[in-house]
């Protein structure tokens, strides 16, 4: 078999939309399997009708998932040849109508016969953020959302402002200027006024949430605070978590705030088949309480304490206490589940309008349909500032975010969950805003959406 030598060796990303093809050329879109998983394929887009420029995709259950080099395309009327600097490989092919028979050559291995397929309907998933973006004629517009029986009310636009937001923002997202987002959600006073999927994605597909997992965790502690299963902030987790090993003067406070100490290893983790018991053996590289240091080793040790306290494993204490209040539904928790342990660090799979519901609660100081989800004391807590970061003018409170965005020389101040590739939650209480997004930026500026954002912010202010 052929060899995938680097799935995550990648080149420039490609533009949002794609070009018109010639039937009569290679142009296009040609797909091939993946050697040992029949969920992923890969894509070779052959860019104009002259056929001398090319790019490569894999995709994951038929979403793109990463992309790789294409070098030395060269064609003729039926035949084509190109080579793959991360695999080593070079494709010798035939053309016959829709189906080039073909296969590798690498390096050492025998002659690989790999068939590819005409589909050109993938660029709805790789290269188009919305149908027809490519067209010269395509304009952008806004739709109301639909109104669903899931407690989140959508609106028509009834400001300028806002509708000036969404047509400046919503337009270069699709151009690709922040990168490839999944999703853009925008809820404006208690309403959804926008809501925007590309590349394919819908309003019932789930997401990874990545980091953002961590914020959704800070509300579960949250909750075993205003249910009396923890009294004390500051008691000792070797304590709790019954570890005479681990250092003693390590508190929960100290894991919210990601001040435990502890020596981070993000990798470390994600390959252990025991996370609690890796974490519990580290070292302290700060004394506790003295230096904010990000990793998820802290906030699964919160996963372990929401388990001893409450006798819950954690996705069964938030599916209790807080996903069936604000009736979220569509979910998965179970990816990288160990010994009952959710992954509290990254791994819950969630709707972007699930995650704006959390927003609007923690935009509601708690409240969401009338009922007191989180205590109003635990929000005001959890989202203020406790220790300044390593990154410039942002702060970090439980498990969240604080930022300060500028424009138009007016300060306004988020309360922001942050997970990489574009998870993200934006939260404006002096706007009365919350802005979802997701995306697949691991390849491009993760953070990029949050510029886009702050650029046009004001225009939210006004009347």
């Amino acid at each position: 078999m052929f060899r995938f030598v680097s799935l995550f060796v990648f080149v420039a990303f490609c533009a949002a939309c794609t070009p018109q093809n010639k039937s009569n050329s290679f142009a296009g879109f040609w797909e091939g399997p993946h050697p040992e998983d029949p969920n992923k394929k890969f894509y070779v887009q052959i860019l104009d009708s002259d056929s001398t420029n090319a790019k490569g995709y894999w995709t994951d259950n038929g979403f793109y998932d990463s992309g790789f080099q294409i070098d030395s395309l060269k064609t003729t009327d039926k035949s084509i040849r190109f080579f793959v600097p991360n695999w080593n490989c070079t494709y010798l092919g035939e053309r016959e109508g829709n189906f080039i028979n073909g296969g590798f050559a690498c390096e050492g291995d025998p002659f690989d016969s790999v068939r590819l397929v005409k589909n050109d309907k993938i660029s709805r998933f790789l290269t188009d953020a919305l149908p027809g973006c490519h067209e010269k004629d395509f304009k952008y517009h806004c739709q109301t959302p639909i109104q669903h029986d899931d407690l989140l009310q959508t609106s028509r636009i009834k400001r300028d402002g806002d509708s000036i937001f969404i047509y400046s923002l919503v337009p270069e997202i699709i151009n690709g200027e922040y990168g490839r987002l999944n999703s853009f959600l925008l809820i404006k006073n208690n309403q959804l006024i926008c809501e925007e999927y590309f590349y394919g994605f819908g309003e019932n597909t789930l997401h990874q949430a990545e980091s953002t997992t961590k914020s959704i965790t800070s509300l579960l502690n949250g909750i075993a605070v205003d249910k009396g299963f923890v009294t004390d902030l500051n008691e000792s987790v070797a304590t709790i978590l019954e570890a005479p090993d681990f250092d003693k003067w390590i508190t929960l406070k100290h894991l919210l705030t990601m001040t435990s100490g502890l020596t981070p290893n993000d990798e470390e983790l994600h390959f252990s088949n025991d996370r609690i018991k890796t974490i519990l053996s580290r070292e302290l590289n700060y004394e506790p309480g003295t230096k904010f240091q990000y990793d998820g080793g802290n906030t699964e040790l919160l996963g372990a304490i929401i388990k001893k306290k409450t006798g819950m494993y954690a996705d069964e204490f938030a599916r209790e206490y807080l996903f069936e209040p604000l009736l979220i539904t569509q979910y998965n928790w179970e990816i990288g589940k160990q010994n009952g342990y959710s992954c509290m660090a990254g791994s819950l799979e969630i709707t972007p309008r699930e995650l704006a519901k959390i927003g609007m609660l923690v935009l509601n100081k708690g409240k969401f349909n009338g009922q007191q989800v989180v205590s109003e004391e635990w929000i005001e807590q959890s989202t203020s500032s406790k220790t300044h970061t390593n990154v410039p003018e942002d702060d970090y409170a439980y498990q969240w975010w604080n930022l300060t965005l500028k424009a138009k020389g007016e300060e306004y101040p988020c309360i922001w969950a942050n997970g990489f590739g574009s998870q993200f939650i934006y939260i404006f209480p002096t706007l009365d805003a919350v802005i979802v997004t997701t995306g697949h930026n691991y390849e491009f500026d993760s953070w990029a959406i949050t510029s886009g954002i702050e650029k046009y912010l004001y225009l939210l202010d006004w009347q």
